[in-house]
This record gives C-alpha cells, structure tokens and sequence, in this order.
C-alpha cells in the first residue's frame, strides 16, 4: 500500500510540475507573442513617419524652390525699374523745388 501511495504522490507531483511547466511554456510563448505584435507596430509607426516626413520634406523644398525663384525674378524687375529710374531721372534733384536742376 504504501508502494501505491508513494506512486500516487509521484505521479501527482509529476503532474503538477508538468501542469507548471505547460503555464510558464504558455506566458512566455503569449508574452512572446505580444512583443512580436508591439515590435511590428512599432515598425509600421516608424515607416509611416519616414514616409510622412520624406513627404513633408519634398513639400518644404519644393516651396523653398518656388519661393526663391519668385524672390530672383522680383530683385531682377527691381534692377530693370532702378534702371529705368536711373535713366528717366538723370539731372532731377528730389530735394530742389520745381524738380530739374
């Protein structure tokens, strides 16, 4: 009998450990699983930052491109109207009454 019942703590004790064993397995494997998901959201997140700011760059340059063509040809239709004053106001004094010197 004694036999018997020694066997029968054993193999509850067996069973146990392995029931114990088949948990731990199973948080690990579940909390594996759960990085793994974070990780690749974490990725997705990443990619579509990239992808947004390479975007927003392109956007920026290109109107940084458009501002400092708009900004060329207003000094060059500055230098063609001080040109131009130049060449109607030759001999006009602002500062004398009546306007011609």
């Amino acid at each position: 009998m004694e036999v018997i019942a020694a066997m029968a703590v054993r193999t509850v004790t067996a069973a146990a450990v392995l029931a114990t064993a088949a948990v731990a397995v199973y948080v690990l494997v579940r909390r594996d699983r759960r990085l793994h998901a974070a990780l690749t959201r974490e990725r997705a997140s990443s990619r579509l930052t990239a992808g947004c700011l390479h975007r927003d760059l392109e956007a920026f340059q290109h109107r940084i491109g458009a501002a400092m063509a708009e900004r060329a040809v207003l000094a060059e239709a500055d230098r063609a109207l001080d040109e131009a004053l130049v060449q109607h106001t030759t001999g006009f004094d602002p500062f004398m009454e009546g306007g011609t010197g």
